[in-house]
């Protein structure tokens, strides 16, 4: 299901740039133009542009969230909002200027049909720098979304446990080789302890002196665990069980036997940072 929503997230993301670098490359053509015939042939093709855009707008957004959802990050990471503020101030700046574009499109096939003089009124409309600017301002903002998409600030860094602890964990019980690919974003590795059936890796983050976290894994999971869930979370593709009691929190997955679990005593430290290091936990290789 990832792959489907990300396949036409992304098809979205080219009709986008793809429609407005139609749009914008038929408006500088058209500024360079004397004769409406001239100009109304460039711009009744800006349309088409016009229409990929919408299209590319529609899809990017529609499976740009039903795949935030998919994977659990849901619209609450800053990254997506600052996006999906963008994508709404692209598509006002947009329209303003395609507007613009069209009330010069009307009057150069009307001008054409009455003689094909050069006007000065469809030179001004043409070459208006509010729209062009508004247009150049959307495409920028369009560059700017996909900048976020690529690198995501503020989202969980990759993460690669130390030579030493790999080793063991390779040379021992292959069932605990889950390790975290990603931890929460300001937090480092600060301790490990390894015993052939089971590790901990220690967790705190830069500038708080109590907010830590430990990831374990352990082969034997509790038949009474899941009792103690009081939420689930959906993270990576992955269904998480939560606890937050006078222990702390505990966020753990259950996979063939072998308990993944992220715990912190600390209450300010979000379910999400724990539930990080458990969805994207991978087995080593």
């Amino acid at each position: 299901m990832t792959h489907v929503l990300l396949f036409f997230h992304l098809l979205g993301a080219i009709c986008f740039f793809a429609g407005g670098a139609v749009v914008g490359v038929l408006q500088l053509a058209a500024i360079r133009r004397e004769r409406p015939s001239e100009i109304h042939a460039l711009l009744r093709l800006a349309p088409f542009g016009a229409a990929l855009v919408g299209s590319g707008a529609l899809l990017t957004l529609g499976f740009g969230i039903g795949l935030a959802e998919h994977e659990g990050l849901g619209l609450s990471p800053a990254w997506i909002e600052a996006a999906l503020g963008l994508w709404v101030a692209a598509m006002a700046l947009g329209g303003y200027g395609g507007r613009t574009a069209r009330h010069a499109r009307h009057l150069a096939e009307k001008l054409a049909a009455e003689g094909d003089a050069p006007s000065p009124e469809l030179r001004e409309l043409v070459g208006a720098r509010g729209p062009l600017y508004a247009s150049y301002a959307s495409f920028l903002m369009l560059l700017a979304i996909l900048a976020l998409m690529v690198w995501q600030p503020g989202a969980p860094s990759r993460f690669s446990i130390p030579a030493p602890l790999r080793a063991q964990i390779l040379a021992g019980d292959r069932r605990v080789a889950d390790v975290p690919t990603r931890v929460p974003a300001g937090y480092s590795l600060a301790d490990d302890a390894y015993d052939f059936k089971a590790y901990t890796l220690s967790f705190v983050k830069a500038g708080s002196a109590f907010a830590s976290v430990d990831f374990s894994v352990q082969i034997g999971c509790s038949s009474e665990k899941p009792f103690w869930a009081q939420r689930r979370l959906r993270l990576n593709g992955a269904v998480l069980l939560d606890h937050f009691g006078e222990d702390g929190q505990q966020v753990w997955e259950c996979r063939n036997g072998v308990l993944l679990e992220a715990a912190t005593p600390d209450y300010g430290v979000p379910a999400r940072d724990l539930a990080t290091l458990v969805a994207y936990a991978e087995p080593l290789r």
